[in-house]
């Protein structure tokens, strides 16, 4: 027998028992404790944009209970979160990208960047932690036949269910990707419900429901793009699009030139599916290694960025070669 939903009193009344979460909440919301006792008495009733705020700090543990419940008496609160997307990026954060820009050091210019903007583009992007996942994903350096095969997610932030920090969870995009597509297209391209099958590609990782990309451009030439998958469906509305391409223009002052290749440089593959990748990329860090200890007895020098770049490149060729074969099998 499946249990009722608990009445958004009482799951307020469990939340609340403690007095340490009582007063951080009272806090939180500029409201005092007496008020939240009187919420979940049910004496009272908040106002529509304390109940918004309420879901924002919650314990993210917490938050699924109490949506589900307050659904039974706000049957729109869904469309109350999604509609409260900040409109504008504030000038302020226009003039801290542009000052890191003008005084960081070439080797720590693309990180504090990319962590500074992706950081401003989940908080705007999914103001309600209702689940995001924004990464930056850049086009591999080309092969000997000067041509991009793949692209490789960089970096990345997340809210529930995804992890806070995404730079470790790494993938290989090609064709069969959103992200190999905006890229192929070089425009925006956004999907409302990845389960639902499409004429473009559109692979579907854990916790996606829709996903956005946009491509990071200069002078033409594109270097990866910018990448939000939320939990979601229908999640990215025009204002939500409009922000992710704000977002990816300015993520372009993280890159060099030369991280910008002609459209005529871009021939990308189909790379391997996530749940075939991630067995052979979490073996990356022990390759790294061996290269460090090779290049040590051998004594060469190499820095950190270009023999993570050799291990990067050896992955890649290897899961191209491990695509092709599948293709090839998939024929016969």
């Amino acid at each position: 027998m499946v249990t009722p939903p608990s009445s958004w009193s009482s799951v307020l009344q469990g939340i609340i028992k403690s007095s340490g979460e009582r007063q951080r909440l009272a806090s939180s919301l500029g409201v005092t404790s007496m008020t939240l006792s009187r919420w979940a008495s049910g004496e009272s009733k908040p106002q529509r944009q304390h109940l918004i705020h309420l879901l924002q700090v919650v314990s993210p543990t917490q938050r699924p209970e109490l949506l589900e419940a307050l659904e039974q008496i706000y049957p729109d609160i869904q469309s109350w979160l999604t509609e409260n997307t900040p409109e504008n990026i504030p000038s302020d954060f226009f003039a801290q990208v542009l000052s890191i820009r003008t005084t960081t050091t070439e080797s720590l210019r693309f990180w504090r960047i990319s962590e500074l903007i992706l950081k401003q583009a989940l908080a705007q992007l999914d103001p309600n932690h209702l689940g995001m996942a924004v990464k930056l994903v850049q086009c591999m350096r080309p092969g000997p036949d000067g041509k991009v095969r793949s692209l490789r997610e960089r970096a990345g932030k997340g809210t529930l269910p995804w992890t806070a920090d995404l730079e470790h969870d790494v993938l290989f995009l090609g064709l069969e990707s959103l992200s190999g597509y905006a890229v192929e297209v070089r425009h925006i391209v956004s999907d409302d419900d990845l389960r639902q099958n499409k004429t473009f590609p559109a692979i579907q990782d854990t916790y996606e429901v829709s996903a956005a990309a946009h491509p990071i451009r200069f002078e033409g030439r594109v270097a990866g793009c910018l990448l939000a998958s939320s939990t979601q469906v229908n999640y990215f509305s025009q204002q939500r699009l409009n922000l992710l391409t704000t977002f990816s223009d300015l993520i372009a002052l993280a890159f060099d030139k030369s991280d910008f290749y002609d459209t005529s440089m871009i021939d990308l593959r189909v790379m391997p599916k996530p749940d075939i990748q991630r067995p052979i990329l979490a073996h990356f860090r022990q390759r790294v290694t061996a290269k460090f200890q090779q290049a040590r007895y051998q004594q060469k020098y190499a820095s950190n960025a270009d023999i993570e770049l050799e291990a990067w490149k050896e992955l890649e060729s290897e899961l191209l070669r491990l695509s092709s074969s599948q293709i090839i099998n998939a024929y016969h």
